[in-house]
């Protein structure tokens, strides 16, 4: 590889560090195995970079940590299926979370930005996985309808009813603590 693409993929590294993180972080739910995660996307990713156009590796890149991801919860799934068989584990499999709306009301009362991002924190932790992904995907990286389809190998219009979902539920569970 030579030393000025070296340069460049280390730069989109460096952009997408943050927000990857983030977002790996959501989607498993534990920062260490998301750090694991990313380095493993990362690593993948200059290993297929070159052979992409750069405005491609946006797409590339959240494409590969998205598969680490599902890897992850797969052998996950195994392990806890295999730990019932030998009843090494009495845990149930879990359910979509059900959302409830919020129960406070505004009034007199003023919420700060932390108590308002700690519930939005919870609310979008409580997402089933694919609603969580396409709203990760779509919001905060700004990825196109047509590339997070692409990232998450579904149509545009699973993404689309994944993040209306998602808007909703969010929604419900804020409550009144966001504005129309």
């Amino acid at each position: 590889m030579d030393s000025r693409l070296q340069i460049q993929l280390e730069s989109f590294l460096q952009t997408v560090r943050a927000s990857a993180l983030k977002f790996a972080t959501y989607r498993c739910g534990d920062e260490d195995a998301a750090l694991d995660l990313l380095q493993e996307a990362m690593i993948g990713f200059v290993d297929s970079a070159e052979g992409f156009p750069e405005d491609a590796w946006k797409n590339l890149f959240y494409k590969i940590l998205q598969r680490r991801i599902t890897d992850r919860f797969r052998k996950n799934q195994w392990r806890n299926r295999l730990a019932k068989m030998f009843s090494l584990s009495q845990k149930d499999d879990e359910d979509e979370p059900m959302f409830e709306p919020a129960d406070h009301e505004l009034g007199e009362h003023r919420y700060d930005a932390g108590q308002l991002h700690q519930r939005y924190e919870q609310a979008l932790h409580a997402l089933p996985d694919r609603q969580r992904e396409a709203y990760l995907l779509r919001q905060w990286q700004q990825l196109s309808v047509k590339q997070v389809a692409e990232i998450m190998e579904c149509s545009e219009g699973s993404v689309k009813t994944h993040l209306s979902r998602a808007m909703t539920n969010l929604k419900l569970a804020l409550g009144d603590w966001i504005d129309d």
